[in-house]
């Protein structure tokens, strides 16, 4: 059985392979280690780089008085990249990931208004990893509790399960290449 981290490694293997030119949205604030060569003000070619530092999530988690489930952590705390955009059987998904330090702060804010929405609406924590690609309104999410990824309406509960486990669920997807490149 594969680790998460595992999983993760051969997932942007794949996604370097199948798309050798990628690009993603450019902020020159964040002086991110994955820039490439900058197309115009806004879009930058990027290449996955393996974060220095990883993402942490201890502080967080001791002010939401909870622990993420393994495969969160490993997920944004393995990798600085662009946003992947996959397809998942029928579904296209635009997989979140970690640009820099400042964008992994970014994110750690948005997990924490996501749960806080959750706890207020009586739903099972979840933790959003992705979007639709053709509605931001329908998250790709993890359950907190049992690691399950399935997709979720904004508000709502889980409604379809895609997998078991994040490391089921990556080792499926397959990289969109025309989302991707030139």
């Amino acid at each position: 059985m594969k680790t998460f981290e595992e999983s993760i490694d051969a997932l942007m293997t794949r996604y370097e392979n199948e798309i050798p030119v990628r690009y993603t949205e450019y902020i020159e604030e964040w002086k991110s280690p994955i820039y490439g060569a900058v197309i115009d003000e806004d879009t930058v070619e990027w290449t996955p780089c393996l974060q220095p530092e990883p993402l942490q999530f201890g502080k967080l988690e001791s002010a939401l008085e909870l622990t993420f489930h393994d495969s969160v952590k490993a997920l944004f705390s393995r990798w600085y990249a662009g946003d992947l955009a996959l397809t998942y059987q029928d579904h296209l998904i635009n997989l979140l990931q970690v640009q820099s330090a400042e964008d992994g702060d970014r994110l750690l804010e948005n997990i924490a208004a996501h749960i806080l929405m959750k706890r207020q609406l009586k739903q099972s924590e979840t933790v959003f990893i992705g979007l639709a690609a053709d509605n931001d309104d329908l998250l790709l999410s993890i359950d907190n509790q049992s690691g399950v990824v399935g997709l979720e309406w904004v508000g709502k509960d889980q409604h379809e399960v895609l997998g078991g486990s994040l490391s089921d669920w990556l080792d499926d997807c397959r990289p969109k290449v025309s989302e991707n490149s030139d």
